[in-house]
């Protein structure tokens, strides 16, 4: 199901392998990636294997779809297309491809303040030069997809019902693939990539492409991302963190939401609310956020993993190691009541004792 296609794998005992449009979206394609790539040559799983796994902030999506980027950009260098031409000349787009193309598809918060996997025990860190330009490359591949599903996906549908997230970047991925053959027409009959003075199929494509690049720059750059970006032009100065930022919403909001927790998680950046994280859209480590976002606090999110957990059953005993978003105790005047947030906010764990190790010896 890996490839996109959910109905050209067959159950064992015949009939089709399909459970339902979301089910194997990109989050499980990289958790199987990953145990894939372990299992290959007869290694075994580690718990740090597992913890490892539960860290990874790879977006598998732009595996895909950056390559289509860098394609698009490389062929309309010298595009007789007035339009085309235009956007292989801009300064910004050519620097944004080679960002991106440079890029390991992996979501650091690229500052100071961020909490990341490669932080220990939740002290943070000082971003090295690789993690900013992997945090700056984030922030445009994150605009360029929100900007590609609202200028392809969406405008071609007018005003029928928007497919939701997940399955918004899949058609835009099944549009892509099936290009060959359909060249951006999907079943209905729809064009998916019709541009006014386009006739090409592959040119305009590859326009809105790019074309929704250069737009995402527009909106960075512009009002909608003051808060985090102050008008600034420059990319080097887009950051994941000062977007992607988690609130632990709680039921009862205000203060006990965290930030602020009664003043014992201040908001980390001035004039933005939230914690600054690594992770992304269908990330394994869970912080997904809305994919068609257009200001800087439509990519913040409100929840992530409710607990994180790793055991290796041995003879006699279990060895466990948890994480979890808080602390121990409900009480904002305890000690433990966050005390161990940090911790879980950059990926780390404790041993956790289990109902087996109180028992007494027999």
């Amino acid at each position: 199901m890996l490839d996109n296609d959910p109905l050209n794998q067959l159950r064992p005992g015949g009939g089709i392998y399909y459970l339902n449009p979301g089910y194997d979206g990109f989050r499980a394609g990289r958790i199987t990636e990953m145990i894939r790539d372990r299992l290959s040559g007869g290694h075994k799983i580690s718990m740090a294997n597992i913890e490892a796994m539960q860290a990874d902030t790879t977006l598998l999506d732009a595996e895909y779809f950056v390559p289509w980027l860098t394609h698009a950009f490389d062929a309309e260098k010298a595009s007789t297309v007035p339009q085309l031409a235009a956007l292989a000349a801009d300064e910004r787009v050519a620097e944004a491809v080679h960002r991106l193309a440079a890029w390991n598809v992996t979501t650091p918060t690229g500052i100071p303040q961020g909490y990341d996997a490669a932080d220990r025990d939740g002290v943070l860190s000082t971003p090295s030069d690789a993690e900013i330009a992997d945090s700056v490359a984030a922030t445009l591949y994150a605009i360029w997809r929100s900007q590609a599903i609202i200028s392809i996906v969406d405008a071609a549908l007018g005003s029928l019902p928007k497919p939701g997230g997940a399955e918004a970047v899949t058609a835009l991925r099944h549009l892509l693939d099936d290009f060959t053959t359909a060249h951006g027409i999907g079943a209905s009959g729809v064009n998916f990539f019709a541009v006014p003075g386009i006739s090409d199929p592959a040119a305009a494509r590859d326009y809105l492409l790019l074309h929704s690049l250069a737009a995402g720059l527009g909106l960075l750059a512009g009002p909608a991302f003051d808060a985090a970006f102050h008008g600034s032009t420059q990319l080097g100065d887009y950051r994941w963190g000062l977007l992607h930022r988690l609130v632990l919403r709680h039921p009862l909001d205000g203060p006990f939401n965290v930030p602020t927790a009664f003043g014992q998680f201040p908001q980390p950046l001035p004039g933005l609310s939230g914690i600054p994280v690594d992770g992304g859209f269908e990330t394994v480590d869970a912080a997904s956020h809305d994919v068609r976002a257009t200001t800087s606090d439509g990519f913040m999110f409100g929840s992530g993993p409710a607990r994180r957990f790793v055991a290796v059953v041995g003879r006699g005993r279990v060895t466990a190691e948890s994480a979890l978003p808080g602390g121990t105790s409900a009480l904002p005047s305890s000690p433990y009541y966050l005390n161990l947030l940090r911790p879980y906010l950059t990926d780390d764990y404790y041993r956790a004792r289990l109902a087996t190790d109180l028992r007494p010896p027999d």
